[in-house]
């Protein structure tokens, strides 16, 4: 008898140490909603981009996605309706087929002048869909189209872009990174440095779309340009000299002057180069003379300037 009882003791744990629960349903691998779409009118067309999540609504890692739908279509007359928006709205199948940032361009020249309402839905080999994304709503807009003919060039202070066919605002990048924006045909930056190449882009934006990128195109800044002609030239005579004197040259790369000397009506020649002082001494005169004088600025690339405005003096 007491064997008997440990016999059935020890089956009883046995038993015990093998259960191992009641079974658990099958997953149903349903993916979680996109909670990141965002989109944005390019020319003709909606780019659209969003997050596929890793997880399903299990929080078990996505193995089995098999349809990745873009939805877009008019907003209800009658307000805001998910079933009649669902059933109205154009699908497009993105192509996507894993967890990660997807990007998706449609074009929306169907819709021009409507207001459209974007989601989208995702579903697993069994035909299980998420639930829809956050719902993204714009207007579509006429096509915006940036100028294809824009020019970088190198100005006296940094670099101006030049374009035409578009009068609008106008994105301007600088080796990817936006620095301002353009309007009628023009954009200067005066923060380009002298020597250095830069990539320029540009892109058209109206009320709520936007062009396409055009470009890059380099830039290596240069100076090509003259200094202003030197101001307010000025012939005093002296002890058997003309003093001349002038306005500094405002360009601060200025590397010296030029003065130039008519006798009478003859024709100028140079007396003086590269003066590093705003003013000289002629010497070289004589009692009674007639003298012409103008002066030129030379920058440090060897940039002249144009002659300043002559000034005439007789001496005593």
């Amino acid at each position: 008898m007491r064997r008997a009882a440990t016999v059935a003791g020890v089956t009883l744990f046995a038993v015990s140490c093998g259960y191992v629960g009641d079974p658990l349903p099958p997953a149903l691998n349903i993916p979680k909603p996109v909670t990141d779409l965002r989109a944005v009118q390019v020319e003709s067309k909606i780019d659209a981009a969003f997050t596929i999540p890793a997880q399903t609504t299990e929080n078990l890692p996505i193995t089995d996605l098999a349809l990745v739908e873009l939805r877009l279509g008019r907003m209800p007359a009658g307000g805001w309706n998910q079933d009649a928006w669902a059933a109205g709205a154009k699908a497009v199948a993105v192509d996507a087929a894993k967890p990660g940032p997807v990007e998706a361009s449609v074009d929306v020249r169907e819709f021009a002048g409507s207001e459209i309402v974007l989601a989208i839905r995702m579903a697993n080999k069994k035909g299980r869909s998420s639930a829809w994304s956050n719902l993204v709503t714009l207007r579509v807009e006429p096509p915006v189209v940036t100028p294809e003919d824009f020019q970088p060039d190198s100005a006296p202070t940094g670099a101006v872009l030049t374009w035409s066919g578009y009068t609008g605002p106008v994105i301007v990048y600088r080796d990817g990174a936006a620095i301002g924006e353009g309007k009628d045909g023009k954009f200067a930056d005066p923060r380009a440095l002298l020597g250095k190449t830069y990539n320029y882009e540009i892109q058209a934006r109206g009320d709520k779309a936007q062009g396409k990128k055009v470009g890059p195109k380099p830039l290596t800044v240069e100076d090509r340009f003259a200094p202003a002609a030197p101001s307010g030239l000025n012939a005093i005579a002296g002890a058997g000299t003309v003093e001349l004197s002038w306005n500094p040259n405002p360009e601060p790369d200025i590397l010296g002057y030029t003065v130039m000397r008519a006798a009478g009506p003859n024709k100028f020649t140079i007396v003086a180069a590269l003066v590093d002082i705003p003013a000289f001494t002629d010497k070289n005169v004589q009692r009674g003379g007639r003298y012409r004088y103008m002066v030129t600025a030379l920058d440090l690339r060897k940039n002249q300037s144009v002659t300043s405005p002559e000034v005439e003096i007789t001496l005593p």
